[in-house]
C-alpha cells in the first residue's frame, strides 16, 4: 500500500503542478487572443484530439494491464503504436485542406499541418511512460510533465508576443511534445526501446480498439459541442462555450489527474492479487467524490466572478454555461472509474458500448437544444449526466455485480460536503455580491473559508478522506520522543 501511496504522491505533484502551470497559459491566452482566434484553434484541436485518442491505440494501458510482461510484448506495443500513430499524423496533413474548405476558415489548414508533427513522436514518448506507470514509479512523470507544461508556458506567451495570433497555440503543443521527448530520452530511469516488431500485435489491436475507441467516444462528448456549434453557429460562440466548458473541466481534470494515472495500475494490481476489485472500486469513487463534488459545487456557484479574475470580463457570457457544465460535471464524476475498472477487469468491449451510447445521447440533445442558445445546450448536458448515471450503474452491475443501494450509500458523505460548501458559498454571494467589480472580493472570501468548510465537512460527515487528513495532520504537527525530557526510561 506504501507504494501506491507514493504514487499518488508524486502523481499528484506531477499533475497539479502541470495544471498550475497550464492554468496561467490559460489565463495569458484569455487575456492576449480573442474568442473568435481562441474559437479557430478550438476547431482544429477538437478534430484533431478525437485521432489523438487513437494514435497510441491502447497500447500504453495494455503493458500496464499484462500480467507477464515480456521485451516481445513491448516492441509489439511499439510496433503497433508507430504503424497506427504515424500514419494517423500523415492522414491529418493529407486532410488538412479539406477540412478549412468545410469549414471555411482557411487557418485550419495551417493548424493542422502544425499539429500533425505530435503524431510522429509521440510513440517514444507513451511506451516509457507506460512502463514506469506500472510499476508505481511516477517520478519520472513527474518531471517529464513539468518540463512540458514550462515549455508550452514558454512558447505561448512568447510567440503569441510575436503575432502568431491562433498559430502560438498549435506551435506551443509541439514545442511541449519536443520537450518531452527529448526529457524521457536522456532520463537514466527510463526503458527506451527502439526496435519495434509488427509480428503478433493482434492481441494488442484488438484490446487498443476497444480502449481507443471508447477514450474517443468519451472525450467525444467534450469536444461534440465545438464542432456542432462551429457549424451551426460562429467561432465567438465556440470560444464561450469552450471557456465555460474549459473553466470547470479545468477544475475537475486537476482533480482527477493526480489520481488518474494510478487507478488503472491499482485495480490491476488488486485483481492480479485476486482482492475485492469492487470494494476498491467504491473506494476509489468515495474518495474521488470528495474532492471533486465540493469544488465543482462551489465553481457552479460562483462561475461568474471566478470567470471574471482568471479570463476578464469580456467572457462573462460563459459563467451560466460553466455554472451548467459544473453541475453535469458532478454527475460524470460519479463513475468517472468505471472504464479503469472495465479495461481490468478485461470488459473493454462493454465500456466502448457504453460510451458509444452516451455520446449518440449528447449529439441529440446538443443539436436539438442549440437553437435555444448556448445555454440551453449546456443545461442539457445536465440530462446526459443523469443518463450516464443510470447507465454505467446498470453495466457495472452486470459486470461485478455493483449493488446501487450499497454503493450510493457510500457516496452519501460526497454529498454533504458538497452541500455544506454549496451552501457556504450562497451565504458569502449574499454578504459579498458576485456581480460587483471588485471580483477580488467574493473570490478571496471563498478561497480563504472553503478550505475549512471543507476539513469541517470531511470530519462531521465522517468521509474517508478524514483518515487521510488525520495521516497528514499527525506528520506535520512535531512529537516529542519518548526519551525527551525524561532520559532513558528503566
Amino acid at each position: 500500500m506504501s507504494s501506491v501511496r507514493k504514487a499518488l504522491l508524486h502523481s499528484s505533484i506531477s499533475q497539479y503542478g502541470a495544471r498550475l502551470i497550464s492554468l496561467a497559459t490559460t489565463m495569458v491566452v484569455a487575456r492576449l487572443l480573442t474568442p473568435d482566434e481562441i474559437g479557430i484553434f478550438a476547431i482544429a484541436s477538437a478534430i484533431v484530439m478525437i485521432l489523438n485518442e487513437f494514435k497510441l491505440l491502447g497500447a500504453a494501458d495494455y503493458l500496464i494491464r499484462e500480467r507477464e510482461l515480456t521485451e516481445k510484448k513491448i516492441r509489439q506495443a511499439l510496433g503497433l503504436t508507430i504503424l497506427i500513430s504515424w500514419g494517423l499524423g500523415c492522414a491529418i496533413a493529407i486532410s488538412a485542406k479539406a477540412v478549412a474548405l468545410f469549414y471555411g476558415i482557411q487557418k485550419v489548414e495551417t493548424l493542422f499541418y502544425i499539429l500533425s508533427i505530435n503524431f510522429f513522436l509521440s510513440p517514444f514518448i507513451s511506451i516509457p511512460i507506460a512502463l514506469v506507470n506500472r510499476r508505481f514509479d511516477f517520478k519520472l512523470v513527474l518531471f517529464v510533465n513539468f518540463v512540458g507544461a514550462l515549455t508550452s508556458l514558454a512558447a505561448t506567451v512568447i510567440l503569441i508576443r510575436l503575432d502568431y495570433g491562433s498559430y502560438a497555440l498549435a506551435w506551443a503543443v509541439v514545442l511541449k511534445t519536443v520537450a518531452e521527448f527529448m526529457v524521457v530520452c536522456l532520463a537514466a530511469g527510463s526503458e527506451r526501446y527502439w526496435r519495434p516488431t509488427l509480428s503478433g500485435i493482434k492481441q494488442i489491436a484488438i484490446f487498443g480498439a476497444y480502449n481507443s475507441a471508447s477514450n474517443l467516444l468519451k472525450r467525444g462528448v467534450k469536444i461534440l459541442p465545438d464542432l456542432i456549434i462551429g457549424k451551426m453557429g460562429t467561432a465567438a460562440q465556440v470560444g464561450l462555450f469552450s471557456r465555460g466548458l474549459g473553466f470547470v473541466d479545468f477544475l475537475a481534470v486537476t482533480l482527477f489527474m493526480g489520481v488518474s494515472p494510478v487507478v488503472l495500475p491499482y485495480l490491476s494490481e488488486v485483481r492480479r492479487d485476486q482482492g475485492d476489485i469492487l470494494a476498491a472500486y467504491t473506494r476509489a469513487v468515495s474518495m474521488l467524490t470528495g474532492m471533486v463534488w465540493p469544488v465543482m459545487m462551489v465553481a457552479s456557484i460562483a462561475s461568474l466572478p471566478t470567470i471574471r479574475i482568471f479570463f476578464g470580463p469580456q467572457w462573462d457570457a460563459a459563467a451560466p454555461v460553466a455554472s451548467f457544465m459544473g453541475i453535469w460535471l458532478i454527475l460524470r464524476t460519479t463513475h468517472n472509474l468505471s472504464n479503469n475498472l472495465l479495461v481490468a477487469i478485461d470488459r473493454e468491449r462493454l465500456m466502448m458500448i457504453k460510451e458509444g451510447i452516451l455520446l449518440l445521447v449528447a449529439f441529440i440533445l446538443i443539436f436539438q437544444s442549440f437553437p435555444y442558445g448556448l445555454n440551453a445546450v449546456a443545461f442539457s448536458f445536465i440530462i446526459l449526466g443523469l443518463i450516464e448515471i443510470v447507465l454505467t450503474s446498470c453495466l457495472l452491475k452486470r459486470a461485478v455485480g455493483l449493488r446501487f443501494g450499497r454503493f450510493f450509500i457510500e457516496l452519501i458523505p460526497s454529498m454533504i460536503i458538497s452541500v455544506c460548501c454549496g451552501v457556504t458559498t450562497w451565504v458569502i454571494s449574499l454578504i459579498v455580491p458576485f456581480s460587483t467589480v471588485e471580483v477580488w472580493k467574493p473570490v478571496g472570501t471563498i478561497a480563504l473559508v472553503m478550505p475549512l468548510i471543507w476539513i469541517f465537512s470531511v470530519f462531521i460527515s465522517k468521509h474517508p478522506l478524514r483518515t487521510e487528513l488525520r495521516s497528514i495532520l499527525w506528520r506535520c504537527i512535531p512529537h516529542k520522543s519518548k526519551t525527551e525530557n525524561g532520559g532513558k526510561k528503566t
